[in-house]
């Protein structure tokens, strides 16, 4: 009771002292009871978080290609689950999806196939070939500008365009059925320059303009004769069955391919084919088709596609393997299905 009494009175006599040794006292009690209430509440909100957690799984879901995550709980147990492009993908993840993605775009340009054949438009006057692969590709692609014969519609000779075209060319024919003069030609050579021009054209960029031949079939092969006189754009020709006159052909110096047939009685070759080929001075090559008539390169032109796309090939493209065809003894020299071969220059 004593003792009580004397720690009341030495409280009442030290009173400032007593209030500050209450008020830490107070404090120190407040933050051990906060302390003890944030533990508290974090178990249960980790608690929960893990309750709600999604289960491991070794598959990577395809979603996570596009995300910007990063998943540093990825094991390696699950990287080795997953296929050879999904852990590659998955690597990328950890570090950016910016990274992710232009990665993915370039895993498919480098596996992507080029489209095969040929696609065909039609602008006006003028019917185009090319190779599909052209609308995907940044390639430029040698022109061949082609001539009609007398009356034939373009479509006639569908087969032999789409040939030429598959082997790496773009074929513009003029759907013009009289095209002796050579005109339609260097119109369709204005044609494919000014789409190769033209922002909005699927050939913007893609035509080698500094590598264009010519190609026609009756008088379409006469027009092919008169446009390269009267064209220096024209770097080679193949009249088939050409009309041209040996006036027409005179002194010609483009390298020039004169096929014919052994049983045309349209186009008689003694009077037309092979005076013209006499006549030109530049490089040149005759040949005649065993059994072939004025129309076989619109229903077999198979039979004559080889040789017209290796003319341009080796005077387009500069292949030396496509050269040696037209040369003596060369395989056109030697083709049991062609006779009377010659060439000069």
């Amino acid at each position: 009771m004593t003792l009580r009494w004397k720690l009341g009175d030495w409280i009442r006599e030290h009173k400032a002292i007593s209030f500050f040794v209450i008020s830490v006292l107070g404090i120190a009690l407040v933050a051990v009871v906060a302390f003890g209430i944030g533990k508290l509440v974090k178990g249960i909100v980790t608690s929960e978080k893990d309750s709600n957690k999604p289960t491991q799984s070794s598959e990577v879901s395809s979603d996570s290609f596009w995300s910007d995550r990063t998943d540093e709980s990825t094991s390696e147990t699950e990287t080795e689950n997953s296929t050879e492009s999904t852990t590659e993908s998955t690597t990328e993840v950890k570090n950016e999806s910016t990274t992710v993605f232009n990665d993915i775009s370039i895993t498919v340009s480098q596996t992507f196939s080029e489209p095969t054949g040929v696609s065909t438009k039609t602008d006006g006057n003028k019917k185009i070939y090319y190779p599909a692969a052209l609308e995907v590709t940044q390639k430029k692609y040698p022109v061949i500008v082609w001539a009609n014969g007398t009356g034939c519609a373009t479509d006639t000779y569908d087969g032999l365009l789409k040939k030429i075209a598959e082997a790496g060319y773009i074929v513009v024919a003029d759907s013009s059925v009289m095209t002796a003069d050579g005109s339609a030609q260097q119109n369709s050579i204005d044609y494919i320059i000014s789409q190769n021009n033209s922002s909005s054209s699927v050939f913007n960029g893609k035509a080698d303009t500094a590598k264009i031949g010519a190609a026609g079939h009756s008088q379409g092969g006469r027009s092919s004769v008169n446009a390269a006189q009267n064209d220096s754009r024209i770097k080679c020709i193949v009249s088939i069955a050409g009309a041209s006159s040996a006036e027409e052909a005179n002194g010609l110096k483009t390298p020039a391919l004169f096929l014919t047939g052994t049983a045309d009685m349209v186009v008689v070759s003694s009077q037309w084919c092979k005076p013209s080929y006499d006549a030109v001075s530049g490089k040149a090559v005759y040949a005649s088709l065993k059994g072939g008539v004025h129309t076989t390169c619109m229903t077999n032109p198979e039979r004559i596609s080889e040789y017209v796309i290796s003319w341009f090939d080796a005077n387009l493209k500069g292949e030396n393997t496509a050269r040696a065809k037209f040369v003596n003894g060369g395989k056109l020299a030697t083709d049991s299905a062609w006779q009377d071969f010659a060439c000069k220059n």
